[in-house]
């Protein structure tokens, strides 16, 4: 498929990241071990200020299984609807798409009930710090590094059977086929400190 948004490539590209740095997050305890089981994640802020936790493993599968594609009732969003779209809400769309035995959304809880498959906004930044992420990730024993040209999974709907997705190397957003294998990165909003991080 054609890269979907000359607009949103711009935005990502265009702004200004030069002043944030991904920075390794450690559990209380166990600060300078460089071992996956001894993190939190890696931090990225987010352009509308939020912080973002990537826990640097990662699996590519369907959203939904090709049977099932229709059963997910969320509102239908266009692009910039998604982008605009209540990030807070990943929590809420994850729980709905676990409910629908969606592979994507068992994967990340199977890290921790915290980590929810990332908004298009995330998605989106994620990655625009990829290269950061990876350069922290390759320093963490047991963590997994994001393939540049990968495509990650939002849990936005676009259609029925359709869901939003960052398209690969391209810095675009677009929509495709929910039973189709995409990346799925887990993250979690650092600053919610009321999350459990079983």
């Amino acid at each position: 498929m054609k890269p979907h948004s000359f607009t949103t490539n711009l935005m990502f590209n265009q702004l200004n990241f030069t002043t944030m740095k991904a920075k390794i997050i450690f559990k209380e305890g166990r600060e300078g071990e460089m071992t996956i089981d001894a993190i939190k994640g890696i931090a990225i802020p987010r352009i509308d200020g939020a912080t973002i936790l990537v826990y640097p493993k990662y699996k590519e599968c369907e959203l939904l299984a090709y049977e099932r594609r229709y059963d997910w009732k969320e509102p239908e969003h266009t692009e910039i609807e998604a982008l605009l779209e209540d990030t807070d809400k990943s929590k809420e769309r994850t729980d709905t798409l676990l409910e629908l035995d969606s592979p994507a959304a068992k994967f990340v809880r199977s890290i921790g009930k915290r980590f929810n498959i990332p908004s298009l906004l995330t998605a989106g930044t994620i990655k625009k710090y990829c290269k950061e992420i990876n350069t922290l990730a390759k320093q963490i024993e047991g963590a997994d590094v994001l393939p540049e040209g990968s495509s990650l999974w939002s849990c936005l709907r676009s259609r029925a059977g359709y869901a939003w997705y960052a398209l690969g190397s391209y810095g675009f957003f677009n929509n495709n086929f929910m039973y189709l294998a995409f990346v799925v990165v887990p993250v979690a909003h650092l600053e919610n400190p009321s999350e459990s991080e079983d």
